[in-house]
């Protein structure tokens, strides 16, 4: 009896354990420094960011897949690529070739002594072109998006939330960057969009262009 009480024991932390790392919660984070939101709103800068504090992620890194959109087709798709995987890089020192590690789990995702991670997305528009920083707790990386004076980095699901619970090993939409719906009738929003799939944009609501920003958990 004993016996058949420890390995059900064993079975339930296990499938507790199984439960928990196959999807986990990602929080939104918005700027409170209010001059700092004067500067961002002055400067056409917009800032969004995610904070996940759940350990079970350990070993996993934060991959970002953007996917442009354009009459409710996959336009184009930038994949950062990151991996969990320790890289080296070759470099020349006085002559001789040295190499430098970088352990990225430690950098873009839960190391062995990370507890939470924080990840900041902010671009400005420029001539068009939204210049999109992503910044990681120890890497930084950049891209360009095609973009107009109306088009707004924000959350892809709904405007009513500021988490969202996200697979595992799966690309999942978290962030948009996208004009608003407009109804017609002087009324444009932002937060409909998220009430539907973001890849039906175009359908129910004529979105032309638009990106979406999905996270990769792996």
């Amino acid at each position: 009896m004993k016996l058949l009480l420890l390995f059900l024991t064993i079975l339930s932390s296990a499938m507790i354990g199984y439960s928990q790392t196959d999807s986990t919660i990602l929080h939104y984070k918005y700027i409170e420094d209010k001059d700092l939101i004067n500067i961002c709103e002055l400067s056409d800068i917009q800032i969004q960011k995610i904070y996940c504090e759940d350990t079970l992620l350990k070993g996993k890194v934060f991959n970002f897949i953007i996917k442009e959109f354009k009459k409710g087709k996959i336009n184009s798709t930038i994949n950062l690529n990151i991996t969990a995987q320790k890289q080296r890089f070759p470099f020349v020192m006085n002559g001789d070739t040295m190499f430098y590690e970088i352990a990225f789990t430690d950098k873009t995702g839960f190391g062995d002594a990370t507890k939470s991670v924080s990840i900041t997305f902010a671009g400005i528009l420029k001539q068009d072109k939204f210049k999109l920083k992503i910044g990681y707790p120890g890497l930084n990386t950049a891209t360009e998006l095609k973009g107009k004076s109306n088009y707004s980095l924000r959350l892809a699901n709904s405007c009513s939330d500021n988490k969202i619970k996200v697979p595992i090993n799966q690309a999942y939409p978290i962030l948009a960057y996208s004009p608003p719906f407009d109804t017609g009738s002087n009324v444009q929003s932002y937060c409909l969009l998220g009430e539907e799939n973001i890849s039906d944009w175009y359908s129910k609501f004529k979105v032309k262009h638009y990106y979406a920003i999905y996270v990769e958990i792996k």
